[in-house]
């Protein structure tokens, strides 16, 4: 089963970047340069490129950290 989900996450990962490359540079970016406008920001994102936008920035601030001190911050607490 979890082969099988793996599978279809690369698959439509794929069709993804295929779409963004194709419409980047195909056809589509003849006659729609506003959507390939989108799809060159989108491959930018892909890329690491471009700026996260502020709203995910914003979400993931929000978000408490929940990740387990480290092993010299424990000496270090212990040591007080």
């Amino acid at each position: 089963m979890a082969v099988i989900f793996i599978a279809i996450v690369l698959v439509l990962a794929l069709v993804i970047i295929a779409i963004v490359a194709v419409g980047m540079n195909g056809p589509v970016a003849d006659d729609a340069p506003e959507i390939a406008n989108v799809l060159a920001s989108t491959a930018r994102h892909l890329n690491g490129d471009a700026e996260p936008p502020q709203g995910l920035v914003n979400f993931f601030e929000e978000i408490p950290d929940l990740r387990p001190r480290s092993a010299t911050s424990a000496v270090e607490a212990s040591k007080h």
